[in-house]
């Protein structure tokens, strides 16, 4: 069975009540018990998705976010090039995340293991061991992209303006 629930708001006070972190649609605590569990949260203004398998003998979750657009050369080809190095070069030192483009978006996804039997403090530190190695990362990522949910005006490229290949008059 697989349900969908959304992750907190991030304005928790410890210590976290680990029956209160996942609920449904209506506000409802959930347990986390056999099945597949799909949940999203939002951390430094990017959007993570997730997926929590729960078998009897294995417990596995799965998270993927959208960093925003890799450049075009012909947007900006040093933004481009710059972005490539810092995704080769996470992909080289981290061990569980990893940076990727597909279809024209940066990504940042793995595979985490999570102890047995699951609990939600466990999911929890399976988030931060993914998350807390990938920080420099999306730092210099930022120096780039502005995070795709972070405020723009309508419109808005997601290329920093620093970067941006300015029109010859």
């Amino acid at each position: 069975m697989t349900r969908i629930m959304t992750f907190g708001n991030g304005k928790w006070s410890l210590p976290l009540d680990p029956g209160s972190v996942l609920r449904d649609a209506g506000g409802n605590a959930l347990p986390l018990n056999a099945g597949v569990t799909k949940f999203e949260f939002g951390y430094r203004d990017i959007r993570f998705v997730g997926r929590l398998e729960v078998e009897p003998s294995q417990v596995s979750l799965r998270l993927v976010g959208d960093l925003g657009p890799m450049p075009f050369s012909a947007e900006s080809m040093a933004a481009r090039t710059g972005l490539t190095r810092i995704c080769t070069v996470a992909n080289e030192e981290l061990q569980i995340a990893r940076f990727r483009v597909a279809q024209g978006r940066i990504l940042l996804g793995g595979e985490q293991p999570i102890d047995q039997p699951p609990t939600a403090t466990g999911l929890l530190t399976a988030l931060a061991r993914f998350l807390m190695p990938a920080r420099p990362y999306l730092d210099l990522i930022g120096v780039y992209l502005r995070p795709p949910l972070a405020p723009a005006q309508p419109d808005e490229p997601a290329l920093q303006p620093t970067w941006r290949r300015r029109r010859r008059p």
